[in-house]
């Protein structure tokens, strides 16, 4: 898709790379205005959006691997205090990645 069409929330298909290889942003996060104006700083002219209706097929959906993922996660933050909102965020965030949400 042009990046000229591009709309903030939308997701990318597949990595961006720049010239020399390195990953500049990762397939299946959400795309900002910021990155918007950044891509077009970095002469990318077009990458590959994801439709809504498709999957993420890094997205854990077996209970037992879900109950797995969060006994590990309560074991690392065991030393933390869950009542506080940054800790809160950090252990959500964690969570989410290791389910292979967005």
């Amino acid at each position: 898709m042009r990046i000229e069409d591009i709309q903030p929330g939308m997701r990318l298909a597949k990595d961006i790379h720049d010239p020399h290889g390195h990953i500049l942003m990762r397939a299946g996060l959400a795309i900002t205005e910021r990155q918007i104006r950044a891509f077009k700083s970095w002469g990318i002219h077009e990458v590959e959006i994801t439709s809504d209706e498709a999957p993420n097929p890094r997205e854990i959906r077996d209970p037992k691997a879900i109950a797995e993922i969060h006994q590990l996660l309560d074991t690392q933050f065991s030393l933390s205090n869950l009542d506080h909102p940054t800790v809160q965020a950090l252990h959500q965030l964690c969570l989410r990645r290791a389910l292979g949400q967005p």
